[in-house]
């Protein structure tokens, strides 16, 4: 039941999500990218003549990572404030708050998993722009070549993508358990308040 809810929702919202999968995608495209360039054999010989510039693209790359962190628990944060009278109407028809919490962040987990297969694709073509850009930047010899060794930025990806839902989706599932039935009615009614009275602050 938890599932068919789940993937009904999903296709309920899909429209909500669809910005936030554009963003998640190209988010994880760039992680990717990064990865790739900082692992590839012309970049590795280009480090070894200028230095710090692998420790460069990795710092990028971290900077990615915490944009990305950030976007993904403000879309979430974003997503349960807009379905929070549905999220009441759940549980006053005596669905457990466990198992709302358990199906909405099963729909997150699936979007951000569909968006990390998908940024594989991208990533890969991103690399190579990214890369050719680089290499004419230092005047060195390009081809575009099929990558051998996919292992290594795939994991890093894969383990960049753990460590963010884990914390996401634990914050979420931990808001989730917070709330009253009163207050994800309310939520919504209470966001529209606070638009007005910052509209009402900037044409005083």
């Amino acid at each position: 039941m938890l599932a068919k809810l789940t993937f009904q929702n999903l296709k309920k919202t899909c429209k909500n999500y669809l910005i936030y999968m554009i963003s998640i995608t190209l988010a994880f495209s760039l992680m990717f990218s990064f990865n790739l360039i900082a692992n590839s054999k012309d970049v590795i010989e280009l480090s070894n003549v200028m230095e710090n510039f692998k420790t460069t693209l990795l710092f990028v790359n971290c900077i990615i990572l915490f944009v990305l962190s950030y976007l993904i628990n403000y879309t979430i944060k974003f997503m349960f404030h807009k379905r929070s009278k549905e999220f009441g109407t759940y549980m006053l028809l005596g669905i457990p708050k466990k198992e709302i919490s358990k199906m909405f962040l099963l729909e997150n987990l699936f979007m951000g998993i569909l968006a990390l297969l998908l940024s594989f694709f991208l990533g890969y073509f991103f690399s190579q722009i990214l890369s050719f850009i680089i290499m004419n930047i230092f005047e060195r010899p390009y081809k575009v070549i099929l990558a051998n060794d996919l292992f290594i930025p795939i994991m890093y990806s894969v383990i960049y993508f753990i460590i963010i839902y884990f914390i996401v989706l634990f914050l979420s599932n931990r808001r989730i358990k917070k709330t009253t039935i009163y207050n994800l009615l309310h939520l919504e009614k209470k966001n529209e308040e606070k638009k007005i009275q910052k509209e009402k602050i900037l044409y005083v």
